[in-house]
């Protein structure tokens, strides 16, 4: 027997023998939630407007006299990995893994190639890995490309070897930058720090950035559908595509909306062609002889 049907055995197995009292239980449980209006809760999206407002703060920052080294490298570093992780979408404990060693520029020096083979999904399973595009951007008080760049500069001007190891890293209160990577907890209190600081805390979290990443990316045009979004931002489930970036309800529902809209002023033509066509309540019966 293959491995794939050992474990369809084995899942068969279980689903078996679950006490039948124990699926009523989570029957009642999603219908007690759904008739109480529970709704699955969301990352609540950050957008280019509060990632814009966070990096000039840095911006203004970096340039004060009398940073430490230490304080310096967490403003370069936090700010290149904000651009980053909106544009990539990628999770952000996931992002936090990623080794220089995986990062390569475009022929044509136009932005810059993430090969990622580990993270919350990415086991080596299969070879599985996910591989995304960044590109510069006009604007660069937010461009990921320049502020990846800026970030590692100033790494190998304070004498920081960034050609190997994570591209993310903590540095200790003595201010050596050690290769291990930042965390997901160290990233969330960062940006809880910034927001809040600038008045603008809504309850975010790092996760907010791969939320505003597919909302935007719905909206814009720039992904036309799930597929798109999907191999951009690395989902590998048509689920998680669908719920995170309300692409179904912001495109499709929204071009529909839209459509709808402009057929008002032919309503009255609609209702003509249906009555016409397809209102078969006011035919005769074929075999009334009246």
């Amino acid at each position: 027997m293959a491995l794939g049907d050992i474990g369809t055995f084995f899942l068969s197995l279980v689903t078996l023998l679950v006490p039948p009292i124990v699926k009523e239980y989570l029957k009642l449980i999603r219908e007690e939630q759904a008739s109480a209006h529970v709704l699955p809760k969301q990352a609540k999206p950050i957008f280019l407007s509060k990632i814009k407002a966070m990096c000039s703060y840095i911006d203004r920052e970096i340039k004060s006299p009398g940073l430490s080294l230490r304080e310096r490298y967490i403003l370069y570093r936090d700010r290149a990995w904000m651009k980053l992780q909106f544009f990539a979408g990628d999770r952000a404990s996931d992002l936090s893994l990623v080794v220089a060693q995986e990062v390569k520029v475009l022929n044509d020096n136009s932005g810059l190639v993430f090969q990622h083979t580990f993270g919350k999904t990415l086991r080596g399973d299969k070879g599985k890995s996910n591989t995304f595009v960044i590109k510069k951007c006009d604007d660069l008080s937010i461009c990921p490309v320049q502020g990846l760049l800026d970030y590692v500069n100033f790494c190998q001007v304070s004498t920081v070897d960034m050609s190997v190891g994570y591209l993310f890293r903590i540095v200790s209160e003595k201010g050596r930058v050690l290769d291990k990577a930042v965390n997901y907890s160290v990233m969330y209190e960062r940006l809880r720090y910034y927001l809040s600081l600038l008045g603008i805390y809504e309850g975010e979290t790092p996760h907010s950035f791969r939320s505003g990443c597919a909302v935007t990316m719905a909206l814009s045009g720039a992904a036309e559908n799930v597929d798109q979004a999907m191999k951009h931002i690395g989902w590998f489930g048509r689920t998680s595509a669908e719920y995170y970036s309300r692409i179904h309800t912001l495109v499709d529902a929204g071009s529909i909306a839209l459509r709808l809209s402009q057929v008002a002023n032919g309503s009255e033509n609609i209702e003509t062609v249906f009555k016409e066509q397809a209102d078969y309540s006011s035919l005769v019966h074929v075999f009334n002889k009246e």
